[in-house]
């Protein structure tokens, strides 16, 4: 299957933004990587490009590219599926280098969502309520039954616990009678429930 290059525009200083048949694929190229393969911003277009040439694309640039790109994001710590492929996207990398990257990450059990929301569970615990988890998990691309079903898992101690140390953060001097219908708002814009506030206020009398 043979693709047309419709399109070559600079990107920035070092890179071209190259566009197969009107935005059907779409790949950034290093320009001296566009030397070799004879693409420029001042083609004549559209101007075909063989298969043999665009798998030599994928497959030796971008992919090869894409997981570097990748390994090194992770270095800075754990990363959802969503985030890796937001990364990816702003990368401008095509599907098909996304899907060759999630099956290396898959290989070597990377990206893994499950274990993820696990640590962060576990990490947030005891400082931050269940539905604040469960939001922070859903932005990042995390959520469903099984988000549920591990946050169920807490317990009401832990709930009260987070509670107290909210409430302690934000009123380290304690709450005042004048404080206690602020307090109790910005405790439940937290997800905390009306039992957890009562037994914070109680707690930090």
């Amino acid at each position: 299957m043979a693709y047309n290059i419709t399109e070559v525009s600079n990107f920035d200083n070092k890179r071209n933004k190259v566009t197969l048949d009107y935005s059907e694929v779409t790949f950034l190229l290093y320009k001296g990587e566009c030397r070799k393969l004879g693409i420029s911003t001042d083609m004549q277009l559209p101007k075909e490009l063989s298969d043999e040439a665009y798998r030599d694309i994928m497959d030796e640039i971008l992919i090869p590219r894409a997981k570097k790109r990748i390994l090194y994001y992770l270095k800075n710590g754990d990363k959802t599926r969503t985030q890796i492929k937001r990364k990816l996207k702003e990368g401008l990398y095509p599907d098909e280098v996304i899907e060759e990257t999630f099956k290396f990450l898959d290989k070597y059990g990377f990206a893994d969502d499950s274990g993820y929301a696990d640590r962060y569970i576990e990490e947030l615990r005891g400082n931050k309520s269940k539905r604040e988890i469960e939001m922070k998990l859903s932005e990042k691309g995390i959520r469903g039954s099984e988000v549920k079903e591990k946050l169920s898992l807490l317990s009401a101690e832990d709930e009260y616990e987070a509670c107290e140390r909210t409430l302690k953060r934000k009123y380290p001097g304690g709450v005042t009678k004048e404080d206690r219908n602020k307090a109790f708002a910005y405790l439940a814009r937290r997800g905390f429930s009306y039992d957890s506030i009562e037994h914070a206020f109680n707690s930090c009398d």
